[in-house]
């Protein structure tokens, strides 16, 4: 009895509410600090203003030390303020940290001075999976020149003008890290194996996370949702195995199905939410990502539109160029709402679709958006609204892809797939050749001439349907080797 009595000492001074907040359900919560590198919608446009002419590689250097000190210096506070969970886990893309929280707990957080807001975070994983890599590529000590001479080249790379830069100008995206946000890759495939970026710092398959980066055996990338190296793509619909193929395939089976064959393809799965997609992001800036394709499109946000906003202003800051599709929601949703996340961010590069005759499949979805009931930005109010797509390329049916189930061979004209997933990789590769050909282009500068090089169709100028127009990867390029070595670039 002795034993029981400081039990009931506490139960008597229990009240039936705090009963309930004991029992309240607790979720995974993005946690900001007051003090962000980047805050509000006037603060990335004066940040490229201010870096307008720079070498993007020193401005990434520079931001992301900058990143990572504010995080460091910030989490101290951001814990006291929480009451020092034990289970935190901190992120440096933002000044943040994820916690359990109540839904009264999480109210509450937003009233403490040290913080900012709270957001939900979706899946944290827990545990580090111990699969291996199916296979490890041999590899190569030099990769042959690409020559597309004897190789097929499909129609929607004939009309983007992508084989022109290969031909005219031998530019094929060599030296340039293009990361796949998707459900894998397929580095079996021959026309992909000799274009997987590898990390060099680490040894595969032996368990150990041997460049201390904080992920074991991440040779190719990383599956951040199941905590896992490997990135085949073993999904249903082999959706990152086709979306990559647009971006690198090489042709080495004889149809050339990527728009920059000589660039490498870096993988990341992280669904389940925005702390995945942070670490991700993260991910790609410190392994040497220059461009991200994001094949996907997430609805019904809300507020939560503001923490992907801020993750994708940050990264950009930090030199990532941001690809994503319009989505294929004409049908389905109302204008503002066609265009999601994060392909409805102002800094991502959202790529719309066109058929082979030029015009706007009645699937695509098309803008404007809106960004005025989101907290911390409030610009781009409707009717106006921010003007999406950005660019267009081409969503099929009809896109040659590589075979995702077999090790070569391909899905021909009549495969059926479409949608703008297949259209973002494109654009995504043609950023590669322009940044082979000018890396020190920042990724408003790439925005900027991708946009200016176009081809425009219906409205004269940028519209809701089309953007600036169909991509025209020469002229794109060109414009890229004419900038400035720093990177400036001379508008209209």
């Amino acid at each position: 009895m002795a034993r029981l009595l400081p039990l009931l000492v506490c139960l008597v001074f229990l009240t039936p509410q705090s009963l309930q907040a004991e029992e309240a359900p607790r979720a995974w919560m993005v946690v900001l600090g007051t003090e962000q590198f980047l805050l509000g919608a006037a603060a990335y446009p004066a940040f490229c203003k201010q870096h307008a002419g720079k070498d993007r590689r020193e401005v990434r250097k520079a931001t992301l030390t900058e990143l990572k000190r504010r995080a460091e210096a910030g989490r101290s506070k951001l814990l006291a303020a929480l009451g020092n969970p034990t289970d935190a886990k901190p992120l440096w893309l933002l000044n943040a940290v994820v916690v359990q929280l109540t839904a009264a707990e999480a109210t509450a957080a937003r009233a403490h001075k040290d913080i900012l807001w709270t957001y939900p975070a979706g899946l944290v994983p827990q545990k580090l999976n111990t699969e291996k890599l199916a296979e490890v590529l041999k590899k190569r000590k030099k990769r042959r020149k690409f020559n597309p001479k004897g190789k097929t080249v499909p129609w929607h790379i004939g009309l983007l003008k992508a084989d022109q830069v290969w031909k005219e100008l031998g530019i094929t995206g060599e030296g340039v890290v293009v990361a796949s946000f998707d459900h894998g890759i397929h580095y079996r495939h021959q026309d992909i194996r000799g274009n997987v970026w590898r990390n060099p710092d680490e040894k595969p398959n032996n368990g150990k996370d041997d460049d201390k980066n904080g992920y074991v055996d991440d040779l190719y990338g990383f599956n951040f949702a199941r905590m896992s190296p490997e990135v085949l793509d073993r999904s249903a619909r082999k959706h990152g195995a086709l979306t990559s193929s647009c971006t690198v395939g090489d042709g080495t089976g004889g149809t050339v199905t990527g728009v920059a064959p000589r660039a490498k393809v870096m993988a990341l799965m992280a669904m389940g939410g925005p702390y995945n997609a942070a670490r991700a992001l993260q991910y790609a800036l410190d392994e040497g990502a220059d461009v991200l394709n994001m094949s996907f499109s997430i609805p019904n946000l809300g507020n939560t539109r503001g923490l992907w906003r801020m993750f994708a202003e940050h990264a950009s800051a930090a030199g990532l160029a941001m690809v994503s599709g319009a989505g294929n929601f004409q049908r389905q949703a109302k204008i503002p709402v066609q265009i999601r996340i994060p392909e409805g961010i102002p800094c991502v590069i959202c790529i719309g679709g066109l058929n082979r005759q030029l015009q706007v499949p009645g699937f695509v979805s098309l803008g404007p958006v809106e960004w005025a009931s989101v907290k911390f930005f409030e610009d781009h109010p409707m009717p106006a609204g921010l003007l999406k797509p950005d660019v267009c390329a081409f969503p099929g049916p009809g896109i040659q892809m590589i075979d995702p189930n077999g090790k070569s061979g391909y899905l021909g004209e009549k495969n059926g797939r479409r949608g703008n997933s297949l259209s973002a990789p494109q654009g995504a590769g043609v950023i590669a050749l322009m940044l082979s050909a000018n890396p020190c282009l920042n990724p408003w500068e790439v925005k900027r001439l991708l946009e200016e090089s176009a081809t425009d169709l219906e409205t004269k100028g940028k519209d809701a349907r089309t953007g600036a127009g169909l991509i025209d990867a020469l002229a794109a390029v060109k414009r890229a080797q004419g900038a400035p070595k720093g990177g400036a670039v001379t508008t209209r």
